[in-house]
């Protein structure tokens, strides 16, 4: 007797509602029996179990499962259970501490509806809005049946509302990798970016979520062209590091590829001493820098313009068509020198006519001298 008081003081005391841990006893056809701890033992049913297979194969004897009290008397003096319900309950309990903390979870996508994605955290429906699955536009289709990692932003079970985002996440993991990238990064480095925004003065790419530009200049070597035909917001374009200020998180890119050189390309198609047609491409205090080509460029000195003083900006703008001879082809530092008085001189020597063995007698000789001191 005094056994039975002892063992009976031993057992808990439970409620409907409670959720308890208990020992499987033995697995029957449509149910298995748990021992809880209490004075007599429980049921769940195979309906309310989780697995959805045979009882005996899965529910093992010695096992260790959560249960739910839904009822204290089955009617046959046995405890009503549900390993369900159980699973739910903590499942709210488990999101109630994520919402607390702002901890991650992991959610699968059942569902596509026309406001976003239905998912599932252990039985538990929850929604994620379309404005919150991703920072980019996306095709809610290509989430189904998708393990997502997500975070909890709305919380109220008495209004059944469970809310998720996805976008903290991709931005989480974009800053990641922006950290990461600048913290290697190197002028010189190659990167295969994507065009962004595009300005007169040039564009803006992503590089592996770090934002870096490109000016106009550091294009294309050709001397003219149009942006929005060289290149389309999307666009996908290798580009490497040509300068990277790291107290401001500033990456200044170029299109050129630095192994091509338009002097080296071009070089053999113009000869020293012969004049060519240029185009004046902009005018600097020494001189002028002239293209020779779509590409290829030349600069004359302000001392190969005249032998006079000449004001540069009132004499030339920008885009006239002058003549000019090439003076110097440097192939070690890839320039090309030319000269503007030059064509003149040669102009000049070119209809100079010998009076030696003209036709003229001294009075025609003097005739203009004589004039001049009148």
């Amino acid at each position: 007797m005094e056994e039975l008081m002892d063992d009976s003081l031993s057992f808990k005391k439970i409620k409907k509602g409670s959720i308890l841990k208990g020992e499987i006893i033995s697995s029957l056809k449509d149910e298995i029996v748990v021992n809880i701890n209490y004075f007599c033992d429980g049921i769940v049913r195979k309906e309310e179990l989780l697995k959805d297979i045979v009882v005996g194969e899965t529910y093992l004897k010695g096992q260790q499962i959560d249960v739910f009290v839904v009822s204290l008397d089955d009617g046959f003096g046995n405890v009503l259970l549900s390993e369900k319900k159980a699973y739910y309950e903590n499942a709210i309990n488990e999101l109630r501490e994520i919402y607390k903390n702002g901890k991650k979870v992991e959610v699968f996508v059942k569902e596509e509806v026309n406001a976003g994605l239905v998912c599932d955290f252990k039985g538990v429906r929850g929604f994620i809005p379309k404005s919150r699955v991703s920072i980019n536009k996306v095709n809610l289709s290509d989430y189904l049946n998708k393990v997502l990692e997500v975070v909890l932003i709305e919380f109220d079970m008495s209004k059944n509302k469970v809310v998720f985002s996805r976008k903290e996440i991709e931005q989480e993991k974009i800053e990641k990798n922006k950290r990461e990238l600048l913290s290697r990064i190197n002028v010189g480095d190659k990167f295969l970016g994507t065009v962004k925004n595009i300005k007169d003065f040039g564009i803006f790419l992503d590089i592996g979520g770090v934002q870096g530009f490109v000016h106009k200049s550091e294009m294309t070597h050709k001397q003219k062209f149009n942006i929005n035909d060289l290149v389309k917001v999307g666009d996908k374009v290798n580009v490497y590091v040509l300068n990277y200020d790291k107290e401001n998180n500033k990456v200044l890119l170029t299109m050129k590829d630095s192994n091509y050189s338009p002097f080296l390309e071009y070089k053999n198609d113009f000869i020293e001493g012969n004049i060519y047609d240029v185009t004046v491409l902009k005018i600097v205090s020494s001189g002028i820098i002239v293209s020779l080509n779509d590409e290829l460029t030349g600069f004359i000195h302000v001392s190969e313009i005249s032998d006079d003083m000449v004001n540069l900006n009132k004499s030339f703008k920008v885009g006239d068509k002058i003549k000019a001879k090439i003076l110097s082809i440097n192939g070690e530092d890839e320039k090309i020198s030319l000269s503007y008085k030059k064509v003149f001189e040669e102009e000049n020597d070119s209809t100079y006519v010998d009076n030696e063995v003209s036709n003229s007698t001294l009075g025609d000789v003097f005739k203009d001298i004589f004039s001049k001191l009148k």
